[in-house]
């Protein structure tokens, strides 16, 4: 996997730079959709731009603090620091999120859970890999367990959506609970190696999405849309994860 040895030791660098911030004071840098970005994210993206250039001198990127940028026909794409809110706050559940495409698709992907120092990665073909170990999708956890679904924060406060998945899980012959831990990226990851067995989102950027919607195909899950379609940068939604699971959401909705 050519790619990820060469990104990794990147993404290290950059996992180290953001835990120096982490549970310290930051500046918070407010944006026009809201949102906000610290200095971690700051400078975690400068530095993750100029390493992954010079590993494909005139690519392209995508990122979530400074946009797009025009290259070859190589585009990387970013996020310095998926789940801000919670590293703002102290809370340990974010990562770093980089991919790699190559026209339209997504050949290489990374994300680093540095405060567990959880290594996802996938490159096309090769399989998703959990710290050395390649990870499938062949054996759901939620016909025996019950399902664990993660949503997004809109519609975790749509009582009649969650109602829908209930009534299909029910059918089903499972129950199913949910979560919303604010960090899509690393839920999507957690989709590939099972611990979720369905995430569900809207509006995401293409940031957020990426790397985990590699990560997910590689493991031989689903990832689509909610009317099924195939996912691209323009996404208007995200269902990914164990492959009944997720048709049997996609049935109901």
């Amino acid at each position: 996997m050519e790619y990820i040895e060469k990104i990794k030791p990147i993404v290290q660098k950059a996992g180290d730079l953001v835990m120096s911030h982490f549970r310290s004071d930051m500046t918070i840098h407010r944006k026009k959709d809201h949102s906000f970005a610290t200095d971690a994210d700051l400078a975690c993206e400068k530095l993750l731009k100029h390493e992954l250039e010079a590993i494909i001198p005139g690519s392209g990127f995508i990122a979530e603090e400074s946009g797009s940028q025009d290259g070859n026909d190589f585009i990387w794409v970013i996020d310095p620091v998926d789940g801000t809110k919670n590293f703002s706050r102290g809370i340990p559940y974010f990562c770093i999120s980089v991919a790699l495409m190559e026209g339209q698709e997504i050949i290489a992907a990374v994300i680093y859970y540095p405060a567990m120092n959880e290594w996802f990665y996938a490159q096309k073909g090769f399989g998703c890999w959990l710290n050395g170990k390649q990870v499938r999708l062949d054996q759901p956890k939620w016909k025996e367990k019950g399902a664990l679904v993660v949503v997004s924060d809109f519609r975790i406060r749509q009582s009649e959506f969650l109602a829908t998945i209930k009534k299909q899980s029910k059918l089903a012959g499972t129950y199913v609970r949910f979560r919303l831990y604010g960090a899509a990226a690393l839920d999507l990851a957690y989709a590939a190696i099972g611990a979720f067995d369905a995430v569900l989102f809207e509006n995401l950027g293409w940031w957020d999405a990426a790397a985990g919607v590699l990560l997910v195909q590689e493991a031989g899950g689903f990832v689509g849309q909610y009317d099924g379609t195939m996912i691209n940068r323009e996404l208007k939604s995200l269902i990914a994860g164990h492959d009944e699971i997720c048709k049997m959401i996609i049935s109901g909705l």
